[in-house]
């Protein structure tokens, strides 16, 4: 006969333990709904709650008075900033105060953090992060800011970034040219800059550009789409010779291009019908306005 199986008694300590660390985590969770500014001040408060108080931050600033918007961004902007704050914690302020800028109405408010991410730019561990903000950034850029926006893009792209940096930097600027329909006759000097520094070192040298090493077949797509735009805008506004130019350069990278889907892009970009005429608007840099 088999002797009876002994109950196994469940361990004393393992419930206060777990009881307590649920109450510390309720509490933490609490704190950082109600006060999350508060919690990125803290230098005692864990990581995880840090990155709670962010999403916090920024989950409420649609709904908040314009006073309030401008304090969340700002506790953010701090955070993106403080190089104390651990690593986790600085990627995250830092792409989430992108995204957390075209809400914003103050434009004093959305000019410091974008100041913050141009200046964390110089920061290669974090310049990932930056430019995954900077692109949403762009729809609540006050006009001030668009050269320096535009010229800290465009001084990466002629440096050694490569890969998936280079990629992230031309899609935030696409973003920004993209929501810029009225370029053309507000600040010509946009355009001219992309023509100077992005479209004509291309048309000098259409092979060195297809076999750039820095780039990827998606980065040489994302740099045709932005010229392509900057051109379209121009030729909605009524004049058509920088879309032309364009063309031109895009059958030239057509003969080129090592890779079969950045061939196709080339094609659907110089192949498109031409822009309806820009009529007179107020153009804003909402998100979904780019262009296809």
């Amino acid at each position: 006969m088999n002797a009876p199986i002994a109950p196994v008694a469940a361990a004393p300590a393992s419930r206060p333990a777990t009881l307590e660390a649920a109450f510390a985590s309720a509490r933490a969770a609490a704190r950082a709904s109600a006060d999350p500014a508060s919690v990125l001040r803290d230098p005692a408060a864990s990581v995880q709650a840090k990155l709670d108080a962010l999403d916090a931050l920024q989950d409420r600033i649609p709904e908040q008075k314009p006073a309030a918007q401008a304090a969340s961004l700002d506790a953010i902007g701090r955070a993106a900033a403080d190089a104390g704050q651990p690593a986790a914690v600085r990627a995250k302020a830092l792409t989430l105060l992108g995204y957390a800028v075209p809400p914003v109405e103050n434009a004093a408010a959305r000019e410091r953090a974008i100041r913050v991410l141009l200046a964390a730019l110089r920061e290669p561990a974090f310049r990932l992060f930056v430019l995954r903000g900077l692109g949403p950034a762009a729809h609540g850029l006050p006009p001030a800011l668009e050269p320096e926006y535009e010229n800290a893009l465009l001084d990466l792209l002629d440096g050694p970034i490569a890969g998936e940096e280079r990629e992230t930097a031309l899609v935030a600027l696409s973003g920004f040219v993209s929501g810029g329909e009225d370029m053309p006759k507000r600040a010509p000097q946009l355009l001219s800059a992309l023509d100077a520094r992005l479209l004509a070192p291309i048309e000098a040298d259409p092979a060195a550009f297809a076999r750039d090493p820095r780039s990827t077949p998606a980065s040489r797509e994302l740099t045709a789409a932005v010229i392509w735009i900057g051109a379209r805008h121009r030729a909605a506004a009524g004049d058509p010779a920088p879309a032309a130019r364009v063309k031109a350069l895009l059958a030239r990278l057509i003969a080129l291009e090592p890779d079969a889907g950045a061939r196709a892009w080339y094609a659907s970009y110089r192949d498109a019908d031409p822009p309806k005429p820009l009529t007179a608007k107020t153009t804003s840099r909402a998100p979904g306005s780019d262009e296809p």
